[in-house]
């Protein structure tokens, strides 16, 4: 079956002019499958979808109820252990002087960690 296509310029008689077919071909982009980020803070746990930018704005954005107060870094309330997941900064030197050997142990402040 052949499938014309025709434009105002091709019906001028004897100036007929078949429109070549295009063939558009969508292959499904494998995007890397984003993995929930998992906290603990003060016995509760949280699941946190990742989305660019700090964690603690990321869980409250989402209705998760983690504590926090000066969003600076400098009182500790924001507190979290990283049970699962990926795409975290490294610990900046705030979360560094804060929390100390407890980083090793998986701990982060969640108003520091960037979800990259």
């Amino acid at each position: 079956m052949n499938n014309r296509v025709f434009t105002v310029g091709s019906l001028i008689p004897g100036k007929i002019m078949l429109k070549p077919t295009q063939v558009q071909v969508r292959v499904p982009s494998e995007s890397p499958k984003t993995e929930e980020i998992n906290v603990e803070q003060n016995g509760k746990m949280y699941e946190i979808h990742p989305v660019k930018g700090k964690l603690l704005d990321a869980a409250l954005a989402q209705g998760k109820q983690i504590n926090y107060k000066c969003r600076k870094g400098t009182c500790g309330q924001c507190t979290v252990k990283v049970l699962s997941g990926q795409g975290l900064s490294p610990p900046n030197d705030q979360e560094r002087k804060k929390l100390k050997n407890e980083l090793a142990n998986g701990y982060r402040l969640a108003c520091q960690a960037e979800i990259l």
